[in-house]
């Protein structure tokens, strides 16, 4: 396993080449996102605001972060890499005025004189040190066996609510933080696409979607559970799914466009069964790592799939879901969140989540 601070300097190396190729002095990081993932770490404190509780400067010789004197011991003992200089300033001072500004200061999150540079810090990000590569296997292995764990603790007579607090709690036990949390019993499931829990009981059928994150980086997956016998045909709509899944992970070439994904789902879902307007119900899915999806690709996104670049597809239909995480390499995307404890489907020669029948 690589030495943290071996991809703490990647990234460094990463940002100071975006500050030469605009002939830049600085770089502040400001965005949840680009700091978890420049530092590998927690950058929040309430989960509900986009403010971090640092900003980060960069020049071509230091790493600075401005923060105050609440976070500061927390930030240097358990997150910030030790390389890192701290300017800690009282906690009711703004931490603007800390901040350099002007023509030749970079910046992820525009404002005053600074130059945007957003696009060029997330396509940074967009592809993992093999460091980060190390640590989105392990934390989505163990965000797979924890949402695994949880679901087979349902019971039929549960509400989702119900289903929700057993996963948080599997979740937590496991060091996950839960960024979304998705639960449709059979009443909700062929009609809400992101199913926040509610109080109706689960019925015959329960879906479970998870973003899941541990400093920083994000795992994404869902499973099904059914209670009782099953209608054959509802049940094969499941595995034509799992045919419109298998055209998106064939599309997921690194150098391809994004939007040749998209291409591919608008195809594969009348070919399996689906109304031809079915990938227009939902997003599709789409680059994944410091957010749930950087962005939902479409049949315009012309950026191409990184080296190393993690994404997660969710095809949905006829109150069906399958997602999980890869990882894209030269070999085409290698599965993640995968859960050997978990009932099993082959697909095409790759190994994916079955239904948890009961």
């Amino acid at each position: 396993m690589p030495h943290p601070d071996e991809g703490f300097e990647e990234r460094v190396s990463r940002v100071r080449e975006i500050i030469a190729n605009h002939n830049l002095e600085s770089i502040v990081l400001r965005r949840n996102p680009n700091l978890a993932w420049f530092i590998g770490g927690r950058v929040h404190v309430p989960s509900a605001i986009d403010l971090a509780c640092f900003d980060l400067i960069v020049t071509l010789d230091s790493v600075t972060v401005v923060t105050n004197a609440i976070e500061a011991p927390r930030l240097i003992a358990e997150e910030l890499p030790n390389t890192i200089t701290v300017n800690v300033i009282a906690w009711w001072e703004g931490r603007d005025a800390q901040l350099p500004d002007g023509e030749r200061v970079g910046t992820d999150q525009p404002s005053g004189k600074r130059k945007d540079v957003s696009l060029d810090i997330e396509i940074a990000r967009g592809s993992l040190t093999s460091f980060d590569a190390h640590r989105l296997e392990k934390i989505s292995a163990d965000a797979a066996r924890a949402l695994g764990m949880a679901m087979k603790e349902v019971i039929y007579g549960d509400r989702e609510i119900d289903v929700a607090g057993r996963i948080t709690q599997a979740l937590w036990q496991s060091n996950l933080e839960p960024v979304f949390l998705g639960v449709a019993g059979e009443g909700r499931c062929y009609t809400i696409r992101h199913p926040l829990p509610t109080s109706e009981v689960i019925g015959g059928r329960v879906i479970a979607s998870i973003c899941a994150r541990r400093k920083g980086l994000i795992a994404s997956a869902t499973r099904i559970v059914t209670f009782g016998p099953q209608n054959e045909a509802a049940l094969g709509m499941y595995e034509n799914l799992l045919g419109v899944e298998d055209a998106l992970l064939g599309a997921t070439i690194v150098g391809s466009p994004f939007k040749k994904v998209i291409e591919a789902a608008q195809v594969a879902y009348p070919a399996f069964g689906f109304d031809a307007d079915e990938w227009t119900r939902h997003h599709q899915g789409g680059p994944t790592g410091y957010l749930p999806r950087d962005w939902p690709a479409t049949q315009f996104s012309e950026r191409v799939i990184a080296q190393n670049q993690p994404v997660a597809w969710n095809p949905t239909g006829s109150g069906w879901k399958v997602e999980d995480t890869w990882l894209v390499g030269s070999d085409g995307p290698t599965l993640l969140t995968a859960d050997s404890a978990w009932p099993s489907h082959m697909y095409n020669s790759r190994t994916r989540p079955g239904i948890l029948k009961r």
